[in-house]
């Protein structure tokens, strides 16, 4: 998966336990994730990194519906 511009793998059971932490059903899958939380102040867009593990995570299922939420991910590798 890419995360960041990087290619990041997530194993099947990372991307289970990071379903898990949002209480997602068995259907939902990774699509897209991001190591930055990203806050309109009003005055402009701040980028904040997140500590280490965490990820700002975008899960879909067939049905195209989105949820988003911030997981924590143990042993990725970039």
């Amino acid at each position: 998966m890419i995360i960041d511009r990087q290619f990041i793998a997530v194993s099947d059971d990372q991307q289970r336990q990071a379903r898990q932490q949002l209480e997602l059903p068995t259907d939902f899958h990774l699509v897209e994730a991001t190591r930055l939380l990203y806050h309109n102040t009003g005055n402009g867009l701040v980028q904040i990194p997140l500590p280490g593990g965490q990820l700002v995570a975008a899960f879909e299922n067939s049905n195209g519906q989105r949820r988003y939420g911030v997981v924590k991910i143990d042993g990725l590798t970039s």
